[in-house]
């Protein structure tokens, strides 16, 4: 058995996960939001101090003394955006998001009547090496740092101000609780001996309220938007096809079942199904897209080549 060790600089993405009161995944079509848009998270340790007991005799004489007994209760998150995401902004703190005509999510809302305490979800967050995070090869040592708190109850948007220089917002007050189901992890954080994704190996005990490994396994990649989450006890897909006409395909998944799937277009946008049926896409241009599908706990990436006539 070996120890690594290394140094880390620079967030590189963080990604939220919708959990219910009980920290289990919420599965649905808006689970997952992947984001590189902050400027910082802080992770401040609450404590009991404990009560340090020092009597003294008659003659001014230590009698009795036992020290204060110190106990991590876990950690306050506070982090500064640079970038609005309406749907990472509601999940963190469980306030609406606003729509415009088209359906498109534009921005979110301060609403008294929401409570925080009602909000849950986990946070990972990545950070990279000094050397550059290619320049380490992270099959044999790991090139990132990756935070875990596995259960937090919501926050919210603190103080901001619009001013001759960039605007941020920051959410504050979101707070690690005891209890998550973490386990073994809801995505991939780690690679294994072959270099492909796996989940942890050493599960988290529901006591747990931090995680700090290093990972061979690069950040997800940031998207505007949330993502769904699907139940990692469904089938994984076997494969997909694509049937195009002109500009619009029509995505199957292989097998075909009932269970819900997504598909990432590969032109930015995405779409999902809770039946398991087929999903149309009406590509902008000709070109050939990579695409990739998920369902259950895997994924697959493939390509299609539409044109205009």
């Amino acid at each position: 058995m070996a120890t690594k060790c290394a140094s880390f600089v620079r967030g590189r993405a963080l990604r939220v996960t919708r959990l219910d009161s009980c920290g289990r995944p919420i599965i649905g079509d808006d689970s997952v939001v992947v984001s590189k848009g902050f400027t910082s998270v802080g992770y401040t340790a609450n404590t009991d101090e404990g009560e340090e007991i020092n009597v003294s005799n008659a003659a001014g004489e230590t009698c009795v003394r036992e020290p204060a007994k110190p106990k991590f209760l876990g950690y306050t998150v506070e982090i500064t955006f640079c970038n609005v995401d309406p749907d990472l902004f509601a999940m963190l703190t469980g306030q609406r998001t606003v729509m415009d005509q088209n359906g498109d999510v534009i921005g979110f809302t301060m609403d008294t009547a929401v409570s925080s305490g009602d909000v849950h979800f986990s946070l990972e967050v990545w950070a990279g090496s000094p050397g550059g995070d290619t320049c380490n090869n992270p099959g044999a040592g790991g090139s990132f740092g990756y935070f875990l708190l596995p259960y937090l109850q919501g926050g919210v948007v603190g103080d901001f101000q619009i001013e001759n220089a960039e605007v941020t917002f920051t959410v504050s007050g979101a707070s690690t609780l005891d209890g998550n189901r973490w386990g073994l992890g809801l995505h991939p954080a780690v690679l294994d001996s072959s270099g492909s994704p796996s989940l942890l190996v050493d599960p988290l005990t529901s006591t747990d309220h931090l995680l700090a490994i290093i990972t061979g396994l690069k950040p997800p990649v940031s998207q505007c938007g949330s993502r769904p989450y699907l139940d990692p006890s469904n089938s994984a897909p076997g494969g997909s096809t694509a049937t195009a006409t002109l500009l619009s395909v029509v995505f199957s998944l292989t097998p075909t079942g009932t269970d819900p799937w997504w598909i990432d277009f590969g032109d930015g946008t995405w779409d999902y199904v809770a039946d398991g049926g087929d999903i149309t896409h009406l590509y902008d241009g000709a070109g050939t897209y990579t695409y990739t599908v998920y369902a259950g706990p895997g994924s697959e990436t493939e390509s299609i080549t539409v044109s205009a006539s």
